[in-house]
């Protein structure tokens, strides 16, 4: 592999996060663009201890492919589930880039077989599109072949790997590409030619991708959660939950397909509910923190792990809800997400993720 599996087994994600786009994108005709948005939040045993620290060279992993996978490497199957999940994961996050390169992408460019730039797009030839590192896929293939199988997710990646590799390199190229007007946008024509087919034959096995993982994902977090709270750990079950609620809410807008272009027609009443929860499990969370006893009990030192950032996620959510009431469309002229966006909204989560994991995990 390109990467060291048995050292990466130290600084894996175990609350992988899966952030969709924050749906600012307006594609034009491009290949079905579900609103729906997948999260996932990967729990699973701290396998640090496990990690080897040796380089492993890459043609070992290929003999280990070869003589029997994970016990050629010295992994246990837990470990084993631990790499493939969080590689899954790792995955799936750059398949949503890749579906948002699409939608920007044919925002451009009219979604016919014969190249032909859109008239009043607005946009110039390559907007928002970046491309992806396609290692990752070489990876996951590998993973495909070894235990634990994850059955529909090992075939999925098999039968998606050619479509989504020529995605990732051709977007890249084309964000690193500055000659791509030339001779009457020849180079663009060659990369059309690819992305159109290449997009036609990926987004349905992308999509089925992300709800695989995503239930996944759910399941996993919803057995951690409840280890959590039969153990008494409260400050790791309210941070675990007050995550898996974003999550909710996020996939509700998503699932009723909502982007910040048209975030006043969100319907809030499943959101309202989610909010009230939110704050009840903060609130929780707070408490659990601010008692010395389970500060000590779940080995943490700081009274304010969190420094507030939970508290943030409220606002963000109640910035976002007070929008949609005032059925004023956001501005979305400026860099960055605004605030009462779903974007904003989206990046307060993200930060939260982040702050878990360093609380809990690195």
């Amino acid at each position: 592999m390109k990467r060291n599996l048995q050292k990466g087994l130290a600084v894996l994600l175990l609350f992988g996060l899966i952030l969709p786009g924050c749906g600012d994108a307006a594609p034009g005709s491009a290949p079905p663009k579900r609103a729906a948005g997948e999260e996932a939040q990967g729990m699973a045993e701290d396998a640090e201890d496990a990690a080897e620290e040796e380089d492993v060279e890459e043609e070992e992993y290929a003999a280990g492919e070869e003589q029997g996978g994970e016990e050629d490497l010295g992994l246990s199957s837990e470990e084993m589930d631990l790499i493939k999940y969080n590689y899954y994961v790792e995955l799936n996050n750059d398949i949503i880039d890749i579906m948002d390169d699409i939608g920007y992408y044919f925002v451009v460019v009219d979604y016919t077989e014969e190249f032909s730039l859109l008239p009043d797009s607005g946009y110039t030839y390559g907007y928002r599109v970046y491309g992806k590192n396609s290692d990752i896929i070489e990876d996951c293939l590998l993973l495909a072949d070894m235990e634990p199988s994850y059955g529909e997710l090992d075939d999925l990646i098999k039968e998606m790997a050619d479509p989504l590799r020529e995605l990732m390199d051709t977007f890249l190229a084309i964000s690193r590409s500055n000659d791509y007007a030339d001779n009457q946008y020849q180079k663009a024509k060659e990369y059309h030619a690819v992305i159109y087919e290449a997009a036609n034959a990926f987004a349905p096995l992308g999509y089925a991708y992300m709800d695989a993982i995503s239930e996944l994902g759910e399941e996993r977090v919803a057995l951690e959660e409840e280890q959590m709270k039969e153990d008494g750990d409260l400050i790791a079950y309210n941070a675990s939950r007050g995550l898996s609620i974003a999550r909710q809410i996020l996939n509700e807008i998503y699932e009723q397909g909502i982007t910040d272009e048209t975030i006043t027609e969100l319907d809030l009443t499943e959101i309202k509910i989610w909010h009230d929860e939110l704050v009840a499990v903060v609130a929780d969370l707070d408490a659990a923190t601010a008692d010395n006893n389970q500060l000590i009990k779940e080995s943490l030192s700081n009274s304010r792990p969190f420094d507030g950032l939970y508290d943030s996620l409220i606002q963000a959510l109640e910035w976002m809800i007070k929008q949609v009431e005032s059925g004023q469309p956001l501005d979305l002229s400026g860099s960055g997400a605004p605030l009462g966006s779903i974007g904003h909204f989206t990046e307060v989560f993200g930060k939260c993720v982040d702050r878990y994991n360093s609380v809990f995990v690195e």
